[in-house]
């Protein structure tokens, strides 16, 4: 899929905001099958879009087209019980009206899923990508203007679950441990110190409570830890106990929700310390095999980009995808995000859209239309703006 789409969706959940990417690619690969029994599926996406608002302003809006181009491929190997899955890509964007805009990121990815017994599992993800904020966003919010190029950072992340128990007994239990690295490579006197590291162990204890359903409680804890400290240090230890359910009821509807207690203290005595609800949840609907409605929510402290000591973050989202027929697939989406900021005085709402139809050509080419609509609104008068983004989409494979 379009790497660029962080725009940034992790799960709906963004690190900064929430945004909306393609429906799922309606073209169905053939893979290219090896002797050692590797399946190979190459993709590439190009498309065009016209943002009229490329550095995020409330004024004196600068619009411009943009090419992308993203090859990507994937490598799998899948023995039925243990895989290994390898994902490289690259993505380009060419802005026509501001060529400082242009860009080149990267992403190489590998997973796998392990089981040395009935009981015993193992999930390895590893990551490493090169990536960039756009003129406007992150460190640069309410400055577009005052960069001559989009800020660029390296990231890896490491993480290795355990699970032990078998998955047709009462209870498991699995030990999860996290590395996450952020590293920013240019503008250093600005940059500098919002590099940071974050680690995180986690123990989650599962009870099946019938074949469906299954109830947990989760702790997570770790430290963040910035490369440069600022006067009043950014460092701070995280800690989380979250009770939750994981569900299946009927082949209609799926979901989990867990909420709890989360905790967030500064090394130093002058930032003000967090202690909150937290919670995060998902539930998909499909009253029918061609429609599916997914709704999701969650609650969290983050570490601001600029100001403040913390941000208390809540999204609330809602995704429609539906099958026309076998070619014409459409989605609508709708997140809403409030920040307010401990630290500083300033609040942030917004309000995204995102809605598309793709059209399957042949099993092996698409063509996705899209909109996309953001209203920001916020105390600080420099982060307030509107966005509106047209785009078209093409995606190849074998």
């Amino acid at each position: 899929m379009k790497m660029k789409m962080k725009m940034k969706t992790k799960l709906l959940f963004s690190a900064t905001a929430v945004a909306f990417c393609s429906s799922v690619f309606a073209v169905e690969p053939e893979p290219y099958i090896t002797d050692s029994g590797v399946a190979i599926v190459p993709i590439i996406n190009t498309g065009y879009k016209y943002d009229n608002n490329i550095f995020s302003q409330g004024n004196e809006t600068t619009g411009s087209g943009i090419f992308t181009l993203a090859p990507s491929v994937n490598f799998l190997l899948d023995d039925g019980i243990n895989n290994y899955q390898l994902d490289v890509g690259v993505e380009s964007g060419t802005y026509l009206d501001s060529s400082d805009d242009n860009y080149v990121i990267g992403n190489l990815g590998f997973t796998s899923h392990l089981e040395a017994s009935s009981r015993s599992r193992f999930d390895i993800k590893l990551e490493a990508n090169t990536d960039i904020e756009p003129r406007g966003t992150g460190l640069t919010e309410g400055l577009g203007n005052d960069y001559d190029e989009p800020l660029s950072y390296n990231e890896q992340l490491a993480k290795l679950t355990y699970e032990y128990g078998s998955l047709t007994s009462s209870g498991r239990i699995a030990f999860m441990g996290r590395y996450y690295n952020k590293n920013y490579t240019n503008f250093p006197e600005v940059t500098e110190k919002s590099s940071f590291n974050q680690s995180t162990l986690g123990t989650t204890f599962f009870y099946t409570t019938n074949a469906s359903t299954d109830a947990f409680f989760e702790v997570k804890a770790g430290p963040i830890k910035y490369d440069v400290a600022e006067s009043i240090s950014r460092d701070s230890d995280m800690f989380s106990a979250l009770v939750g359910m994981k569900w299946e009821a009927t082949k209609l509807t799926s979901g989990s929700f867990k909420i709890g207690q989360e905790q967030k203290k500064f090394i130093d005595a002058g930032r003000e310390d967090f202690k909150g609800v937290s919670w995060e949840g998902n539930v998909d609907w499909k009253p029918l095999t061609y429609t599916t409605l997914t709704l999701e929510t969650s609650r969290a402290a983050k570490d601001p980009d600029v100001q403040g000591d913390y941000i208390s973050e809540s999204i609330y989202a809602a995704n429609w995808q539906h099958e026309w027929d076998e070619k014409v697939t459409s989605t609508i989406s709708f997140s809403y995000v409030r920040e307010e900021y401990t630290g500083v005085v300033r609040l942030d709402k917004s309000n995204n859209l995102y809605a598309d139809v793709s059209y399957k050509f042949r099993r092996w080419v698409d063509v996705t239309f899209y909109i996309e609509y953001t209203d920001q609104d916020s105390t600080d008068e420099n982060i307030v703006y509107d966005k509106n983004v047209v785009g078209v989409d093409f995606t190849f494979s074998l």
